[in-house]
């Protein structure tokens, strides 16, 4: 089987935009392209982290949204569009927190990209809350932290992947064990080479998904399985994400189980 993995597409290589504030709520992380597939042709489909507070009113339910863990998006072209009004949470808060967080992140750049341990990094993430909140008072103090963690995290393991070719989310390394098992320097040393490659953050390819909770309840008899992904690989979520293509009613359908 001929398939190609891409991570960190753009948007707009992926999405029919309708709204601008698809880029704030719609994180891409990767994207596969098959090769003269006998069933899947030449299809390309994508892995999406979903900005989600976990807090939802009613009336963000819909056809395409049937609970948090659910969510459909119209498929044609290889891109995605979502059909239903972008009601999420802090939605009208999040371009401006995204353009804050991406210029911190440039800004701070090596610093991001310097090897630390987890106690030099502690207040890195509640200074980020701080950022975001103090410019953006709308935004939930909680959340504001939790967004500025999950882009500037997801920014580092783009920019990790860029300069190592590996993918790994991880900030800091741990220090518990220098000085009795190995030094400080070779951890740093290797730090940078520990990761995924790209051709291994899909699992389960065309096979069958392997559940970590009660599987949804969705007539996957009539989909395709296409795989699923770790959302912490790329970012501070912790939900593994599965894929199925509808093909006969052109959805793609993307459900999340938390670890």
């Amino acid at each position: 089987m001929m398939y190609e993995n891409k991570p960190f597409p753009l948007i707009e290589d992926i999405f029919e935009i309708k709204n601008s504030n698809e880029k704030y709520v719609f994180t891409p992380l990767v994207s596969i392209t098959f090769k003269n597939h006998p069933i899947l042709n030449n299809n390309s489909f994508h892995f999406i982290s979903v900005w989600d507070t976990g807090s939802y009113a009613e009336d963000y339910f819909n056809d395409n949204r049937v609970d948090p863990r659910v969510i459909r998006f119209k498929y044609k072209n290889n891109k995605y569009s979502y059909l239903s009004n972008l009601n999420f949470p802090f939605i009208n808060e999040l371009k401006k927190a995204y353009e804050i967080i991406e210029n911190n992140f440039i800004e701070n750049l090596e610093y991001y990209l310097t090897p630390k341990s987890n106690r030099e990094f502690i207040d890195t993430l509640s200074k980020g809350c701080e950022l975001v909140h103090s410019t953006n008072e709308k935004f939930d103090k909680v959340e504001a932290g939790y967004y500025f963690e999950k882009i500037t995290k997801y920014l580092y393991t783009k920019k990790k992947f860029q300069k190592f070719n590996n993918i790994n989310s991880d900030f800091t390394y741990s220090d518990t064990f220098i000085g009795l098992t190995t030094t400080k320097e070779k951890v740093i040393r290797e730090f940078h080479s520990e990761g995924k490659d790209k051709s291994e953050i899909i699992k389960n390819m065309l096979a069958k998904p392997n559940w970590i909770q009660t599987p949804e309840k969705l007539n996957y008899e009539n989909m395709i399985f296409i795989g699923s992904v770790s959302e912490s690989d790329f970012t501070n979520g912790t939900a593994e994400l599965y894929l199925f293509w509808d093909k006969e009613n052109d959805f793609v359908y993307q459900i999340s189980q938390r670890t």
